[in-house]
């Protein structure tokens, strides 16, 4: 992965790509991508990424919703590798289907930390209020709004926008434009999956939807808590 063109690119699309070959060198953990090498090439920055077989999980899923196992199962399996991430004080801020990709033995691991966030040091240089990060279906409501102290609980939040896209076949959230799903996401509660998806356990759909709640204290308190739901599910 590298910057091709660093001439034209700006101060900070350079410190982000820099901050995001941190953050990955920091999580040594087989549900993350891997990063071997960071360095200059001609004055252009690169990073060396671990190989990853198996393609995205949006790619995997083409547009159907998935058996409700594989669903809670890779969601457990993200949600207690973020919670890796965040007692590292790292929010990654853009977790999507696209996001994740799959090994050849199927196993879930998350990759690009571009819109990653330290929790502990103050991003005003580089996030400023008012100033939309992330990807529109599954971004959270502060999210939508540009806040610039987004917390865990924004990834909480993308985390269960991962499990409704699984079980219902679509992202929670999804309009025409790019403004008018941000306006369903700071507006709009969700669809219940089983209203596009006849006979999803209530137990498994009410997981899904805590985490999509509009106030970030009514969602889970953190992404081992989800994990920890889910495993209760699934047992």
């Amino acid at each position: 992965k590298m910057i091709l063109d660093s001439a034209a690119a700006s101060r900070e699309h350079i410190e982000r790509f820099e901050k995001e070959a941190k953050a990955v060198a920091e999580l040594n953990d087989p549900h993350f991508v891997q990063i071997y090498d960071f360095g200059l090439h001609e004055r252009s920055p690169y990073m060396t990424l671990e190989f990853v077989e198996g393609g995205s999980l949006e790619e995997y899923r083409q547009g159907e919703p998935q058996p409700e196992q594989f669903a809670a199962e890779t969601v457990q399996t993200l949600s207690r590798a973020m919670h890796k991430a965040h007692a590292a004080g790292l929010v990654h801020r853009d977790l999507k289907p696209q996001n994740v990709l799959l090994g050849n033995d199927g196993k879930p691991k998350i990759t690009d930390f571009g819109l990653v966030k330290r929790q502990e040091q103050d991003d005003s240089q580089m996030t400023e209020h008012g100033r939309v990060m992330g990807t529109a279906s599954y971004m959270a409501p502060e999210q939508s709004r540009g806040e610039s102290d987004v917390s865990a609980a924004a990834d909480v939040h993308a985390l269960g926008g991962i499990l409704y896209c699984l079980l219902a076949g679509r992202p929670p959230f999804l309009a025409g434009t790019v403004y008018d799903t941000i306006l369903q996401v700071r507006n709009e509660i969700p669809v219940s999956p089983s209203s596009l998806r006849p006979g999803i356990s209530k137990d498994l759909e009410t997981i899904c939807l805590k985490c999509l709640q509009k106030e970030s204290h009514k969602r889970y308190a953190s992404a081992m808590e989800l994990a920890d739901d889910l495993r209760r599910y699934l047992d």
